[in-house]
């Protein structure tokens, strides 16, 4: 599993949110954009996308990152060499993490696949959502 002593940072990747802003006074409501980093919750260390069948009531409320997490973790597992920094990032934290292979698919169980093919589903879909604190 991942580190729970960790907090999970996409630094490689801020997003954009609207948020918005109301004046007390005048009730005047104005809307602004603010960068904000990808946090991981507590899912991430909960959830093992390689040991347990995944229904989408586990993962239906979830963050967008947190569902890539999940899913990106059956692969790292089976040694799988990200290229994109932030995957990179999150698994070398771990002693687990050993990077050997560009392709892991034919190392994956049939639960993982099936794992993998629900996390995808839900991911494409999926918002990052996070209020003015960055949760």
């Amino acid at each position: 599993m991942l580190d729970q002593n960790s907090e999970l940072i996409d630094w490689e990747n801020p997003r954009d949110f609207k948020e918005k802003y109301t004046d007390e006074e005048t009730g005047k409501t104005e809307t602004y954009t603010q960068s904000k980093n990808r946090v991981a919750s507590d899912a991430v260390f909960k959830i093992n996308a390689s040991k347990q069948k995944l229904s989408e009531k586990d993962i239906k409320n979830l963050r967008k990152l947190d569902m890539e997490i999940i899913k990106n973790s059956v692969f790292a597992r089976h040694g799988y060499s990200f290229k994109k920094q932030t995957y990179r990032n999150f698994f070398e934290q771990t002693d687990w993490y050993i990077p050997v292979s560009n392709n892991v698919d034919s190392e994956l169980s049939p639960m993982e696949k099936e794992n993998v093919a629900l996390l995808n589903r839900f991911i494409k879909y999926a918002e990052d959502k996070y209020d003015s604190f960055g949760r």
